[in-house]
């Protein structure tokens, strides 16, 4: 299907999108002449490297709808996961909670069955509530949470078709009058999983034919000093033996096949689109587009996720709203993490937040004009924390002696390892972290949850 995709033009901006400039945020109520509150699309993907796409610049993967939902919303360029490891960012998505606090610390562990879910919110305040695809989110059944609830098998190549097919019957075949909350949940280009795991020791299986392959990051070679945390857990870990034989060429090929995987997902993501368009609900539709964490693809020699070094925590994050949001903005001001979904969507909707969120709205800091002083901070497996302000990055684990701080103002890659020159900033970056962390709820059990919450 495709619907009037020719003129929407890629007028993409690299401007920064100033409070004015965004949106009004009392502009939600009433702006179309329609009296119901609007509805909300979330479109999620599986291990996007957020420097991936056409609206990022990289030229190397076609991704035309991605690409055009961000020529008609704003394009945070600062956003990140609460986790790079799927379950627990998908559960901070589903909670607005921290992993210490929803009790979804890794893929096996099982969420606190008290904590009430976006489904189950959405659902007690007048909406209709749909999840279509990947779940991940351990111990929480989604058909207690979700008034139409499909699943999906293991892989991208198989799954995300008939995801991206059922989003589209509901969204032209619905009858149900109340607004919607529909989760649309893709695989890819998560599928990558696969290749690193074919032949350990011996390299990506080779392809026929004449391909030209895409050059490594800049910061393939990078080893700034590191912790040991990460050195044994990640660096050296079981799961990435078969990298250690690969030659440049395999690195290589390896990101070749993960930009597929990506353009696969990106015509699924068209096809949820262009049934939203068809639908005639477009105009009264707020859609947003992430990914639950990133992709090494080869920066400072890693591949997959779990680390916090940029490419495995830092995510797309496209909101589109017409109307009511600018269009083709890159902000570069607000930043985002994935616990701030619940609480962005429950001001759209102009309902309460449930009690204890930890997150915020994008809405009400993009109204704001106040954002000098912001930084976001993310956890991590194995103990890990890491703090960003406006320049500096710095990541610790519990109980190890060395710290890591980068400048990501001149040092993007993070290539150098500036932590004993700026103790001052660690120390900023400290009080930042203990700040935050004092305003959570962590899960010790369900009835001290419960009494704490």
């Amino acid at each position: 299907m495709s619907l009037n995709i020719s003129r929407r033009k890629f007028l993409y901006s690299g401007a920064v999108a100033g409070a004015s400039a965004a949106f009004s945020h009392s502009s939600f109520a009433g702006s179309t002449g329609r009296s119901e509150p609007p509805n909300i699309l979330l479109i999620s993907v599986d291990q996007w490297n957020n420097a991936v796409g056409g609206f990022h610049g990289n030229m190397h993967v076609r991704t035309p709808n991605t690409d055009r939902l961000a020529a008609r919303g704003i394009d945070f360029k600062r956003s990140y996961t609460s986790d790079p490891v799927c379950a627990p960012a998908r559960t901070c998505w589903m909670t607005g909670r921290m992993p210490n606090e929803h009790g979804v610390a890794g893929n096996r562990s099982k969420m606190v069955s008290s904590i009430v879910d976006i489904g189950q919110w959405f659902g007690q305040h007048g909406y209709e509530t749909i999840h279509i695809g990947k779940w991940h989110s351990p111990g929480r059944d989604p058909r207690r949470s979700f008034n139409v609830y499909t699943g999906t098998y293991p892989s991208g190549q198989y799954c995300d078709d008939p995801v991206a097919d059922s989003a589209q019957s509901y969204l032209l075949g619905r009858r149900e009058e109340k607004p919607f909350f529909i989760h649309v949940s893709l695989m890819n280009p998560h599928d990558i999983c696969q290749i690193g795991c074919l032949r350990p020791g011996q390299g990506p299986l080779p392809l026929p034919g004449e391909i030209e392959l895409p050059p490594l990051p800049d910061n393939f070679s990078a080893r700034p000093k590191e912790p040991d945390t990460l050195v044994k857990k990640v660096r050296n870990s079981f799961k990435r033996l078969s990298s250690r034989n690969w030659t440049e060429n395999d690195w290589q090929l390896y990101n070749w096949m993960y930009y597929r995987y990506c353009e696969m997902v990106d015509a699924s993501v068209g096809r949820v689109l262009d049934a939203l368009e068809a639908s005639g609900e477009e105009e009264n539709t707020l859609v947003v587009f992430t990914s639950d964490h990133g992709e090494g693809l080869g920066s400072h020699g890693l591949y997959w996720k779990a680390f916090m070094y940029e490419a495995s925590v830092r995510v797309p994050f496209v909101m589109a709203f017409p109307g009511r949001l600018a269009e083709g903005v890159a902000n570069d001001d607000v930043f985002v993490s994935s616990v701030d979904l619940f609480p962005t969507f429950c001001d759209v909707a102009g309902m309460p937040h449930p009690k204890g969120l930890c997150g915020k709205s994008i809405l009400a800091r993009l109204d704001s004009g106040n954002r000098s002083n912001e930084a976001l901070v993310a956890s991590s497996s194995f103990g890990g924390r890491m703090v960003v302000d406006k320049q500096f990055k710095s990541i610790r684990y519990q109980g190890d002696r060395v710290l890591q701080l980068f400048d990501l103002i001149d040092d993007p890659g993070e290539t150098v390892n500036i932590a004993e020159d700026y103790p001052r900033v660690l120390a900023q970056h400290h009080e930042i972290l203990a700040e935050f962390e004092s305003r959570l709820v962590p899960y010790a059990s369900e009835a001290d949850w419960l009494e704490n919450s």
